[in-house]
């Protein structure tokens, strides 16, 4: 059966979504592996992941408005042909040089293909596919960090050249098989108005306000927790076996949910959606801290997953929704820029605590954060706006 043209676009950009939190991923989980066979500290092979948000940090703003000023198409190709050049550069040598070269190259390339999700929703969908357009690479990107705590112990740091050929075989894809933009009527016509003017006009916006500072806890709460759960459930007993489990719940619990949303989001408005995602937190951060049974702390990742994660695709559109098409890069980059600085935020918040091993006052932060994020919820859009 023939793929739509615009699900064919959409299909190579939640692979190059998937593809490229993998490749954030791609040494943590080995890390002791990469640090013995190539010589280098533990804290070394950190740096492999933490250059992603360091640059994001940097670049998400000027991504964001090279984004919204060439065709989605183009944006395909240097994102796709780049990935695969960082991939090839890891191999150029058997040496951390060459490694980090290649970890900088796609950190360098995440900003764009990040913000991209809301112009390609916009210039291939119609309106009332561009939730769903916004839902699959969202899902991706979770796909993409589950896959890489789940294949990244099993196939090892060996297997880089596996990596430069499923790249290089999308960016492949990405060339011959992707067709030029539409020329959609929703489109204004004549000159865009300037950057300057779009990031004011999202700064007068109490709406776009309250949606970033939201994603500000709700993201900074998720990786935190994703980052200290192994600490946080070894003092109830719990091995580290168990800890990825109850993580991969959290996941595998946030991309079916994601998949959900579109109908429930019909019935139910987003205000009230960020409300019971940060009071369900709530609940469920309790249970973390304190069950010492497998199957109760596996049922909190489920949980935990669905509330926290299933709004994602929303808060998007919504973002979107205050800033109009001019500006969808600039301020789908902005979303992503705030969020990063709030993991970023929470993670270092939450060390001397774990170094401390005060886990009964990590909770109470957590708590806090989540009190914060439920009070912004009531200044959220009842309905997602339309783009």
């Amino acid at each position: 059966m023939m793929v739509p043209l615009r699900y064919r676009v959409l299909s190579v950009y939640a692979a190059l979504q998937a593809l490229m939190q993998f490749e954030w991923l791609r040494f943590a989980p080995i890390t002791s592996d990469i640090a013995a066979h190539y010589g280098v500290s533990p804290s070394a092979v950190g740096n492999l992941s933490l250059v992603f948000p360091l640059l994001f940090v940097l670049l998400a703003l000027p991504a964001g408005v090279w984004l919204d000023r060439v065709p989605v198409r183009t944006s395909l190709r240097l994102s796709a042909v780049g990935m695969a050049l960082a991939a090839v550069l890891r191999m150029v040598a058997p040496s951390y040089a060459y490694l980090f070269a290649g970890q900088l190259a796609f950190a360098l390339l995440q900003p764009l293909v990040l913000g991209l999700i809301a112009r390609l929703a916009l210039v291939w969908f119609d309106e009332d596919e561009r939730l769903r357009a916004t839902e699959i690479p969202s899902m991706a990107m979770f796909v993409g960090l589950g896959l890489a705590f789940v294949l990244v112990p099993i196939i090892g740091y060996a297997t880089l050249w596996l990596d430069a050929a499923v790249l290089g075989a999308l960016a492949l894809l990405t060339w011959f098989w992707v067709p030029a933009d539409p020329r959609p009527s929703t489109l204004t016509a004549g000159p865009r108005p300037s950057w300057r003017a779009g990031m004011l006009a999202m700064l007068r916006s109490p709406v776009f306000l309250v949606l970033i500072a939201y994603f500000f806890f709700a993201n900074g709460y998720f990786n935190a927790i994703s980052t200290w759960l192994e600490s946080i459930l070894h003092r109830q007993g719990i091995d580290a076996q168990t800890a990825g489990i109850v993580a991969l719940c959290m996941l595998v619990s946030g991309i079916i949910s994601m998949a959900l949303i579109e109908p429930v989001s019909r019935r139910v408005g987003l205000r009230t959606l960020m409300m019971i995602a940060a009071a369900g937190s709530i609940g469920v951060t309790v249970v973390l801290f304190n069950s010492g049974s497998a199957i109760v702390l596996c049922l909190a990742g489920l949980l935990l997953g669905a509330t926290l994660l299933a709004p994602l695709p929303l808060l998007i559109q919504a973002v979107v929704g205050t800033t109009g098409e001019d500006h969808a890069g600039t301020a789908a980059s902005a979303f992503w820029l705030v969020g990063n600085a709030g993991a970023v935020a929470f993670i270092a918040a939450l060390e001397p605590v774990a170094d401390a091993g005060r886990w009964t006052l990590g909770c109470g932060l957590l708590i806090a954060l989540l009190v914060v994020q439920g009070l912004l919820a009531l200044g959220g859009p009842r309905r997602r706006q339309p783009v």
